[in-house]
This record gives C-alpha cells, structure tokens and sequence, in this order.
C-alpha cells in the first residue's frame, strides 16, 4: 500500500521528471518512485559491492538508453519490470537497516 507523503523538488527536478515521465507514459509519481528505487540500487552496489542484484543489468541499460524499449515492452511487461526494480530496492534497504 501507498503512502501519501509531500516532497520538496527544485524546479529542475520537477521539470527532468515531467518529461521522463511523460515519454514513459507512467505517472509523475511512479516516475519519482522508480528512480528512487534506483538510486537505492545503485547506492547499494557502491556500499555493498559483493551483494548480488537480482535486476537483468541488460533490460535496465537498454531501457534507459533506448526509451522504444519501454515503449515496445508491452504494459504487463514494464509493470514486471518496475516489480523486480520495486523488490530489488526494497531487499537493498535491509542491507542499510543492518549496518
């Protein structure tokens, strides 16, 4: 379950995540949870290098350099993907819990 939460961005931010957003075609909200879960994996993998993430590297660098990845991945696809990003970041969070 969602929680509601406000966050303060800098305009730029705002505007960064609009348009990735929109060429994603998945909310400002999703956007903003997603690459937060990103950033906690990558975090993790420089604090944590011998932990293994279980994410297809391939997928994750084709989709960001390559947005008609996303776009031809099919809804159920890309909602499987964000699951395993979703999943990933949270197993990364107990890691940080632990230290």
């Amino acid at each position: 379950m969602l929680k509601r939460t406000q966050i303060l961005l800098e305009p730029w931010q705002v505007e960064h995540y609009k348009i990735v957003s929109e060429k994603y075609d998945v909310s400002f909200s999703e956007m903003i949870r997603m690459a937060l879960c990103l950033d906690i994996i990558m975090a993790t993998k420089i604090r944590f290098p011998k932990h293994k993430i279980e994410i297809d590297k391939n997928v994750l660098e084709k989709a960001i350099k390559n947005r008609n990845i996303l776009e031809n991945m099919g809804e159920e696809e890309f909602h499987k993907m964000l699951s395993r990003i979703y999943f990933e970041a949270r197993k990364a969070t107990e890691l940080w819990a632990k230290e």
